[in-house]
């Protein structure tokens, strides 16, 4: 790997709670923070529990291998900086006995290509990308999550998203970032 790895994040909770996860310095990468993860999994409770997640934009990969510390099922990382995909391998093969499939791809050729539901889906796509809308609405068009899939969803907190087809169950602000659980609106189940 030809990236250094001078940042690490833990796992703040389940199985792995305490384990550090190596970060790749890349530009435009951060690692959602302690305090936003467990905030987010608070919301989330139990439902991570036998779930099958995918991390779209995976970056460190925190997110995931926190749902997968936390009692899901499998799990996809998607991930197309070649630093990252590298770390996130390694990463993947230090869960003993996880489903992790670690891909090397960009997100939207992903989803265009995807056969499989989810449960649970992380989207925190960089910022200046404009990936998230076309990521969620491919979601929706191609069935690709579960009718009781949550979403979580993050972007700056200056940007304002809305994509037909999903609600907002809660969203919050910290700092530069806004977050929130997104469900398929319950209009078209």
């Amino acid at each position: 790997m030809s990236a250094a790895l001078p940042h690490t994040v833990r796992i703040i909770g389940g199985k792995y709670k305490g384990k550090q996860l190596a970060v790749v310095d890349a530009e435009g990468l951060r690692p959602t923070p302690d305090r936003v993860r467990e905030t987010v999994f608070n919301l989330i409770g139990r439902r991570t529990e036998g779930a099958i997640v995918l991390d779209l934009f995976a970056g460190s990969g925190a997110l995931g291998f926190e749902a997968v510390s936390r009692g899901a099922h499998s799990l996809v990382l998607v991930e197309n900086n070649p630093d990252n995909f590298d770390n996130l391998e390694e990463e993947a093969q230090s869960f003993a006995g996880a489903q992790i499939e670690v891909v090397h791809q960009d997100a939207v050729s992903y989803l265009k290509n995807c056969i499989r539901q989810f449960d649970l889906v992380f989207l925190d796509p960089p910022y200046k990308s404009a990936l998230l809308q076309p990521s969620l609405e491919l979601l929706i068009s191609r069935d690709l999550i579960t009718p009781d899939c949550l979403l979580y969803v993050e972007m700056s907190s200056t940007a304002n998203i809305s994509v037909p087809g999903y609600e907002i169950l809660r969203e919050e602000t910290a700092g530069q970032v806004r977050f929130g659980l997104w469900r398929r609106s319950s209009f078209l189940l």
